[in-house]
């Protein structure tokens, strides 16, 4: 199953249509687990990884709050420390994070990085919330195609629960670049909290996530 934008492709497009010089990266999630799901750079895909690992950041303040974060001096932020660190380390010295919903349980956050200091005028923070929803449509979509899929196919059904979780398990260990044990501490932890089965968060993040298994983005010509 393969829709024709993936999150590598939204966040490439929103880097090049938003601003010279930006750098972008999109954080899904669902029933409280943070994926990061694609990414414009090497760089800026390390900076959602320290972000997703660490369940803290921009991104996923954007969505907890459902506001957008201005961050115009990394170096000044208090309380996000693993983000701020690898953000910085990457060369970026200025951050902004838009949050757009799918449904009730799952959303999605575009962030975008800046080596220069505090570009986010208005024009580009109405910009960058009309990118974040079109994310969110395709995310949308993508989910709607991958139920109607399985639907039709028995593509999950086929799975046990144990296979369905260890391929989440899996596709959480490459996304956030996090050991086997955290993976499987992230899914545990959003079944217990949400209210749902471990079988129910790993469909959706498969559904969500099963269109990234393409190269990354340092691998693609002229990214």
């Amino acid at each position: 199953m393969r829709i024709s934008t993936s999150p590598h492709d939204l966040a490439r497009r929103a880097a090049t249509v938003l601003g010279s010089g930006l750098e972008a990266s999109i954080i899904f999630r669902e029933h409280g687990v943070s994926v990061a799901a694609g990414s414009s750079s090497a760089a800026a895909g390390r900076c959602d990884q320290a972000e997703a690992r660490a369940e803290t950041g921009p991104c996923i303040d954007s969505i907890n709050l459902g506001t957008i974060q201005v961050v115009p001096v990394v170096a000044e932020t208090a309380g996000w420390d693993a983000w701020r660190a690898q953000t910085l380390r990457e060369g970026f010295v200025s951050a902004l994070a838009v949050p757009a919903f799918v449904n009730d349980d799952v959303a999605v956050a575009l962030n975008l990085y800046s080596r220069a200091p505090d570009p986010w005028t208005n024009e580009l923070l109405t910009a960058a919330d009309g990118y974040a929803q079109l994310a969110s449509a395709m995310v949308a979509l993508h989910l709607e195609l991958a139920e109607l899929e399985d639907a039709t196919a028995g593509l999950y059904r086929e799975l046990s629960d144990t296979a369905a979780v260890e391929r989440a398990v899996g596709a959480i260990m490459h996304s956030n670049d996090t050991s086997e044990s955290e993976a499987r501490r992230i899914i545990e932890s959003a079944s217990k909290h949400r209210n749902v089965t471990q079988r129910d968060v790993a469909e959706t993040i498969l559904r969500a996530l099963v269109v990234t298994d393409e190269p990354s983005p340092d691998e693609h010509p002229g990214a």
